[in-house]
């Protein structure tokens, strides 16, 4: 399990340091640090196996399609999230404030469609991702209706910097087990 405190990002003689704990002099110069340092709270990213797409509505509402057909968990039960689906999960795109109603019209109208029936699941050809590009085809918001056409594109536009981002997250921590903190050159 990965550590839920904050991590400090702290960069000082040519090199970025990470550290739960607050640095307060540096470790290669051991000089006092003070004001102005880059400091950048994480939190905590497990490692999972299977990449599942989701979208929420503007109310917090998630709305996922997957093996057991059409879901939707209303916020209440997704801050207290029995099975933990949720708990650690990145946001891929927002539209802004003045988006929210059209997403709500477009979600709804979406998530009434038979396709989305438990029997209409397929894992390889109708699954999760299938649900979520065809509400942005129908949303045709900005960059998503230019990348909306096809998994791929999609994905290397939008959910691979994310992931790779939670990498670089998820491998910090890891580095941090057992020690106070590491360093790294400063590219």
């Amino acid at each position: 399990m990965l550590d839920n405190r904050d991590l400090m990002c702290i960069r000082h003689c040519n090199k970025t340091f990470f550290s739960y704990d607050v640095l307060s002099q540096c470790p290669i110069c051991s000089k006092s640090l003070g004001e102005n340092l880059d400091e950048t709270p994480f939190t905590s990213f497990q490692n999972q196996t299977y990449l599942h797409i989701a979208l929420t509505s503007s109310s917090g509402t998630i709305v996922e399609f997957g093996v057991n057909g059409l879901e939707k968990t209303p916020p209440v039960r997704t801050m207290a999230s029995q099975n933990g689906s949720w708990d650690q999960c990145l946001i891929i795109a927002q539209v802004p404030e003045s988006w929210y109603d059209r997403w709500d019209e477009v979600l709804e109208k979406i998530s009434s469609n038979q396709l989305w029936s438990e029997d209409m699941y397929q894992e390889d050809a109708h699954n999760c991702y299938t649900f979520v590009l065809s509400f942005l085809k129908a949303l045709k918001y900005g960059e998503f209706a230019e990348f909306c056409h096809d998994k791929l594109s999609f994905s290397e536009k939008f959910v691979a910097p994310k992931t790779q981002n939670a990498a670089k997250y998820i491998t910090i921590h890891r580095k941090l087990r057992g020690c106070n903190y590491f360093s790294e050159e400063q590219e």
